[in-house]
């Protein structure tokens, strides 16, 4: 009655319970997780790690694999808050004060009512910033700089780069990879010039990005963009491009190919290995023809989208699954999890053993079948069943009911509990199974 509001299913494997769309969980023998609103919460606990979140109220983690120091990381609406690996602790109320330690990339970070004022830590580097991205000062660990955005800015570091703009983003100078034999040197008043060359490689661009020009001596590539994206061609070592947009467009590159014709009617991408082979094809972005081949294995997986009318997969294992309409354009679980259920009037299951359901109308119809059974369900209004043991009919669940067994066969009518039995078969010495043992709606 419930119709793909609420599935529960279990195996000797795993477990599912949803209620659809406020909450979906599973439970596998390394891995528990729920969504709730998906794909807004997320809850998953293994072996290693315990993490969680529900965007944009709060997130946090707990580090399992350190069970000594017990790092955690939690996020609450503005407050964040938490521990180190060394158990240090930290917090703060986003933007009123904070002190964090080995959050967001950095070692250590604080803020006062930000942006007026904040500062961060890597290794023995720190920066100021004042009004951000207006004001800001960095020092110490071999780089040293100054900004006062977008006037002017400069900002080095030892034997790496030294950089410096005025008016960002039209003036920039910038010497790169200092630390090796062939550094680069950048020159940019965009979008009128850009130049970036080496001694082995060069980079120049007039009303950038338009029209430019590219050559690396070392993989013997060359690149010309007049005017991009509409006409490229490029050659060098196992590269190549050649586009004509939207008409025609190739793009290899050292073993992946991409391409399309009359885009967004049709693209394409083909990249692998000797083991694994990657082919998908698109016809207007959403539509598509995917394909994974494994060839040491002799397993291969197709995923058919034609949106939004259906969705068809066979799995690499031998399974079969596929559901119209197909209104959501994406390939993710949780989606499937969660949301088909509810906006696909029809879905079709096989499973590698052969065993298929079918429903229509969210379960309205059913028909489930295997090698020793098979059902037909009109929702409460009528069900058939038959297998080995016998078959079965009834109308609103007992209102009529019919069933044959190998021995007996017996009538009931407006619900009684005491049917009438009459002995239909001379073969066969095992009694006729029960009401409740007949109606079996999971495959083995």
């Amino acid at each position: 009655m419930l119709g793909p509001f609420f599935s529960y299913r279990k195996d000797t494997k795993e477990q599912d319970l949803a209620f659809r769309p406020f909450f979906y969980r599973k439970v596998e023998p390394q891995r528990t997780f729920l969504e709730y609103l998906y794909p807004l919460g997320k809850y998953e606990r293994t072996d290693e790690e315990v993490k969680s979140y529900l965007m944009p109220l709060y997130s946090t983690r707990r580090d399992l694999t350190k069970p000594e120091t017990e790092k955690k990381d939690r996020t609450f609406l503005l407050a964040i808050w938490g521990e180190t690996d060394q158990g240090e602790k930290y917090g703060g109320v986003f933007p009123l004060y904070g002190r964090l330690k080995k959050r967001f990339s950095k070692d250590e970070m604080s803020f006062v009512l930000w942006p007026l004022y904040s500062q961060s830590r890597e290794g023995e580097n720190q920066t100021t910033t004042i009004l951000w991205p207006i004001f800001s000062l960095t020092s110490g660990g071999g780089k040293e700089g100054w900004k006062v955005w977008p006037i002017a800015g400069h900002e080095t570091k030892e034997n790496d780069y030294d950089k410096t703009f005025y008016l960002w983003p039209i003036f920039h100078f910038e010497k790169r990879y200092l630390y090796t034999d062939d550094p680069t040197t950048i020159q940019m008043a965009i979008p009128f010039y850009v130049s970036m060359t080496s001694s082995r490689r060069e980079h120049k661009g007039v009303l950038w990005p338009f029209f430019t020009y590219t050559h690396d001596e070392d993989e013997h590539y060359t690149q010309w963009d007049f005017p991009w994206p509409f006409v490229q061609w490029a050659k060098g070592d196992d590269k190549s491009i050649l586009r004509v947009f939207p008409f025609y467009g190739r793009k290899y590159w050292e073993g992946r190919e991409q391409g399309y014709r009359l885009w967004p009617l049709y693209s394409y991408t083909r990249y692998g290995d000797d083991d694994h082979r990657k082919e998908d094809d698109r016809f207007l972005i959403f539509s598509k023809d995917e394909t994974d081949i494994w060839k040491n294995r002799d397993q291969k997986e197709r995923r058919l989208r034609v949106w939004p009318l259906f969705y068809y997969r066979e799995e690499k294992e031998g399974g079969v699954y596929g559901y119209w309409p197909c209104l959501i354009p994406f390939d993710f679980d949780g989606f499937e999890r969660n949301w088909v259920p509810l906006l696909s009037l029809y879905e079709y299951r096989r499973s590698p053993q052969g065993a298929s359901q079918s429903k229509f109308l969210w379960g309205f119809y059913t028909h489930r079948q295997s090698s020793l059974r098979e059902l037909y369900e009109l929702s409460f209004l009528m069900t058939y069943y038959k297998a080995a043991e016998g078959t079965y009919f009834a109308l609103f669940k007992g209102l009529f009911e019919y069933r044959t067994g190998k021995e007996q066969c017996a009538l009931r009518l407006l619900y009684s509990p005491w049917p009438i039995q009459w002995d239909c078969s001379d073969e066969g010495k095992e009694p006729v199974a029960e009401a409740g043992k007949i109606m079996v709606h999971n495959d083995p």
